[in-house]
């Protein structure tokens, strides 16, 4: 490919949403040019697996769960209009989750009727708190669900709802949300487990956004990409090259042209410059500004509406591959929750982070930890289990120091006895783990404070405008940080920017 060439969109970052984006303009305008480009040697972002031969192991980069998948899902919709239905294998699978609690574990069936009547069936005294919660859920995560389509004028709401919502639901918590509807501390640990899906404890979430989650995950569905993220990503970067576009990796973007009439002409990089009147940017807002534009007051009023831009939570992830089966080893479920604590308890220790110790105790002892058995999804993809809590950087040392090596070995060794407790048959069965931690995420995704998710979706959303009114025309944004932490959002922001192309 020459350097000088013209395109009729650059995305910066060949992430989920980019390649997203690109696979439903080609589907929309055929003859439709567009360069994506990433410094990555693989297409997909956070929708990527890394390779360990000697371990016989492919690991997917992070939960690659589908919402939106059920009949009437968004996803399921979108796959259908680009055709991906006939082209990628899915994986249903039979539970939501276990929850494995110090006293014994529930397995929760997978859709919202089972997840609601087993919720009930174990804690039958707080009956009127889960009708309350399952109720707004379907009400309010129903209207969150279809938000894009709102935009669009392809959904109508209940106008009287959204005011309700918005006067009473809006600026709470999910925390605070479940400590009104629900007194058992445990149950609303469990209710608000699948924060991690986006980044987010209960005290971070925003209640209203949270019903959402529920209700895309539960309602609308849920599924598994068979052969990993991986197998998604190059599926739409095929798309995209087979509609004359072009994939360009392993290719750094430095800076970001304009001229002086406040317009995007293209991007500067180490092969040469590529000039578009579109550049879409899939990568954090602190980094891209920061980084790829020029120091410019124009930019002064977008730097103070990142202000209100609160990352989402990081992660610290262990992977790992058996000896045997995990299933065989005791790990049936394809996800488990481990809890260590009550929702009271757990929040508190998040509060008292006031040193190292407090928060390797907070956020890898006392908060939920989520299991995945990719061995369940993907036999064929080898014994691979991956363990997750969600983490902050501001306590890890710099990469590569002597204290940094020390904190991978404690966090190691207390995740790994976590899983042991909870599933004791998998002890003397591990034979090899990594692990990657917030400085990890920070490294190759350039995301503020190493952040897994985007944005943190939270009361204030104020910050979430950023990039409206950009005052270089022709630049557009993209990625978890607008779109909103998960696949779904991604492909549904992607839709909603792909319907504006002709605009």
């Amino acid at each position: 490919m020459d350097a000088g060439s013209r395109w009729d969109a650059i995305c910066v970052g060949a992430g989920i949403t980019s390649l997203a984006f690109g696979a439903q303009v080609v589907k929309r305008h055929p003859g439709a040019r567009i360069l994506v480009i990433d410094k990555h040697g693989v297409p997909g972002g956070y929708a990527t697996v890394f390779r360990r031969p000697k371990a016989g192991a492919a690991f997917d980069c992070s939960l690659h769960k589908l919402s939106g998948m059920g009949e009437g899902g968004n996803l399921r919709r979108i796959f259908a209009n680009l055709g991906l239905d006939g082209e990628l294998g899915l994986k249903v699978p039979a539970d939501y989750f276990e929850a494995c609690l110090p006293g014994g574990s529930i397995r929760f069936g997978n859709g919202v009727d089972a997840f609601r009547q087993a919720l009930q069936d174990r804690f039958p005294h707080e009956r009127a708190g889960l009708d309350r919660f399952f109720d707004e859920v379907a009400v309010h995560g129903r209207n969150g669900y279809h938000q894009f389509q709102m935009m669009d004028g392809t959904f109508e709401p209940d106008f009287a709802q959204l005011r309700y919502a918005h006067k009473h639901l809006k600026h709470v918590t999910l925390a605070q949300a479940l400590a009104e509807r629900i007194n058992d501390p445990w149950l609303r640990e469990i209710l608000a487990a699948t924060g991690i899906y986006v980044g987010g404890f209960a005290e971070d979430l925003g209640y209203l956004y949270f019903l959402h989650v529920v209700y895309a995950t539960l309602t609308q569905g849920n599924a598994y990409v068979e052969g990993a993220s991986q197998r998604l990503s190059d599926v739409l970067a095929r798309r995209i090259v087979a509609a004359g576009g072009q994939v360009l990796l392993g290719t750094a973007v430095r800076k970001i042209i304009g001229d002086d009439a406040g317009k995007v002409r293209g991007v500067t990089t180490a092969k040469g410059d590529f000039y578009a009147d579109r550049v879409y940017l899939n990568a954090a807002p602190h980094y891209a500004l920061r980084t790829l534009f020029d120091d410019q007051p124009a930019l002064g009023p977008v730097w103070r509406k990142l202000d209100n831009l609160k990352p989402s939570r990081s992660t610290t992830t262990v992977y790992l591959t058996t000896d045997a089966a995990p299933a065989d080893l005791g790990l049936s479920s394809t996800e488990t929750m481990v809890f260590a604590c009550g929702a009271d308890a757990s929040r508190a220790a998040r509060a008292g982070c006031a040193s190292d110790e407090a928060c390797e105790r907070a956020y890898w002892r006392d908060s939920v930890m989520e299991v995945t058995n990719y061995h369940a999804l993907d036999p064929d993809g080898g014994r691979i289990v991956c363990l997750n809590v969600l983490d902050a950087m501001a306590h890890w040392p710099e990469r590569r120091s002597p204290a940094y090596k020390l904190k991978k070995a404690r966090a190691l060794n207390v995740l790994l006895e976590r899983l042991y407790a909870a599933k004791p048959g998998l002890r003397g069965h591990v034979v090899y783990t990594e692990v990657s931690t917030p400085r990890t995420y920070e490294r190759f995704t350039n995301n503020t404070d190493g952040a897994g998710y985007g944005a943190m979706v939270g009361t204030d959303l104020s910050g979430h405008v950023f990039h409206h009114a950009f005052p270089i025309a022709g630049v557009h944004f993209l990625s978890a940080w607008v779109a909103g932490p998960s696949y779904e959002a991604a492909f549904g922001y992607a839709e909603m920017k792909a319907k504006q192309w002709a605009a």
